[in-house]
């Protein structure tokens, strides 16, 4: 077969017919691949958001990394907010020193500036670990800290997607990590 100037000559059977691939065979090819996006897709998403919890409890192992660090240094007390940004990564490691970075909130990638949990006594440190998870709720992704008012303990709470409190403790109690 020879090719006629700008025109492509495509392959042919010995009956003359041009091969290729006929509707149903491409319609069949195309319902196997949505079958499969179908089952997979599910399974992606479902990953993601686990993923993004398990960045917030990573957030809030290093916050209580950060004031076990901080009691160390100042003689079991543990430490406000202000100081707290001391010894958070990159920081001073120094009640006086310079701040550290904030971990990122995984579900804005904005600094998960932490904020007061309202833990103040031991009592309320240990309702909230016994409590169900998602009675508390703050902002998606963010970590609330707090010392109890005679700086003896603290607790540090996590917020999933839909801002209430992370669960996930013994028993399926919410997630309270703290020194006690």
């Amino acid at each position: 077969m020879a090719a006629v100037a700008g025109m492509e000559c495509k392959s042919m059977h010995k009956s003359g017919k041009p091969t290729g691939f006929t509707l149903i065979e491409l319609l069949v090819v195309v319902v196997i691949i949505g079958i499969l996006a179908g089952i997979a897709l599910p399974n992606f998403i479902g990953a993601t958001r686990k993923s993004r919890v398990a960045a917030v409890r990573s957030n809030m192992h290093t916050i209580q990394v950060a004031a076990e660090s901080a009691a160390t240094d100042t003689g079991g007390q543990y430490p406000n907010l202000t100081v707290l940004a001391k010894y958070m990564p990159g920081g001073g490691n120094d009640p006086t020193g310079a701040d550290g970075i904030w971990p990122v909130n995984p579900f804005t990638n904005a600094a998960a500036v932490p904020n007061d949990a309202g833990l103040t006594t031991l009592a309320q440190i240990t309702a909230a670990k016994n409590a169900t998870p998602g009675t508390a709720s703050g902002t998606a992704g963010n970590v609330g800290y707090s010392p109890t008012s005679d700086s003896t303990a603290y607790g540090v709470l996590g917020y999933d997607e839909g801002g209430k409190a992370l669960g996930g403790g013994i028993g399926g109690k919410q997630m309270v990590l703290s020194n006690q």
